[in-house]
């Protein structure tokens, strides 16, 4: 009967719902909005790029992918919940990176086996500045250096 017992408990555990995964919030999607999210839009969302739901770091851009494909294409502004998942699939590059400039979000878009080829000229474009800088303070906002 003890035995019993344990597979029933053992099985019980089981079944209950896994604790969610909580992406940390990486200063918030304020600053993100601000300072990364229009560069990605602008450099990456393309359709043929990012702008695809099949592919990873997958972006929703007006005038582009949007997450009703009622919408896509239009010229209406980004939802609250387009701009979450953007921001969400963004912040995912971040995770387990000691410095921002170990993320693949810094080192594809140089060109570091990007198949898109480099998107910035090179480091000190603004453009490239803008993304390193909200990957830096997003790194920092989590407690690693």
């Amino acid at each position: 009967m003890k035995g019993l017992l344990f597979v029933a408990a053992a099985t019980a555990s089981c079944l209950a719902s896994p604790e969610p995964v909580v992406m940390p919030s990486f200063g918030g999607v304020g600053p993100f909005e601000q300072t990364a999210q229009p560069v990605l839009l602008e450099r990456c969302a393309n359709p043929s790029c990012h702008g695809n739901a099949g592919r990873p770091l997958s972006l929703y851009a007006v005038r582009r992918h949007r997450k009703e494909a009622r919408d896509n294409f239009a010229e209406t502004p980004l939802t609250a919940e387009e701009t979450a998942h953007n921001f969400g699939q963004t912040s995912a590059f971040l995770l387990g990176v000691e410095r921002a400039t170990d993320s693949l979000l810094l080192k594809k878009p140089r060109g570091d086996a990007h198949a898109g080829g480099a998107i910035f000229e090179d480091e000190t474009e603004e453009a490239y500045v803008r993304l390193r800088a909200w990957c830096e303070e997003a790194v920092a906002a989590r407690g690693i250096r």
